[in-house]
């Protein structure tokens, strides 16, 4: 994009777009995102990305990292963002995002889950850490798949209608 603008609106709209639950990365912004829908879950998975980037990748918080949690929209939504600030803690986002520490990786997208048997399936079942564009795409193409579905539907029963009485005329 050019030096007008317009790579920092492209961006404003990519982070508007709403996505569904789980972790997300930003490889340009160098942050990892998780959406939870309860306060109590994001500040579970905030205690919990703190101990595996200390533990995993022995990084420091407020020195190689920053966790913050965030109210977003109307809706009850939380969002806990990391932003890894060092040399060292740019490698350990790294090797997240690039399948090199698949355990790491794991615990933080099922940081919001409570160590429960009752919630096994939901361990089994957590999204895997996916790049936030193709997050938000992701959503949008299923937005619009469901819009796509009504219009077909509707194109179907105008078609019938037309053979209908095509077929009358005969």
């Amino acid at each position: 994009m050019g030096k007008d603008g317009s790579e920092s609106q492209v961006v404003e709209l990519v982070d508007e777009f709403a996505y569904s639950e789980g972790v997300c990365f930003d490889p340009e912004r160098i942050t990892l995102e998780g959406l939870y829908c309860d306060q109590l879950s994001a500040y579970r998975a905030r205690r919990v990305w703190e101990e595996t980037l200390g533990h995993s990748f022995l990084l420091e918080p407020k020195h190689d990292f920053i966790l913050r949690v965030k109210a977003v929209g109307s809706e009850p939504r939380y969002a806990l963002r990391c932003e890894f600030l060092t040399a060292c803690a740019r490698y350990a986002f790294w090797r997240l995002t690039n399948n090199q520490a698949p355990e790491a990786q794991y615990i933080i997208e099922t940081a919001h889950i409570p160590q429960a048997e009752s919630r096994q399936d939901e361990l089994w079942t957590a999204p895997d850490l996916k790049q936030k564009q193709e997050a938000a795409a992701l959503q949008q193409l299923a937005q619009m798949g469901s819009q796509v579905e009504s219009d077909v539907g509707g194109i179907s029963s105008i078609l019938m209608k037309i053979v209908q009485r095509l077929r009358g005329a005969q």
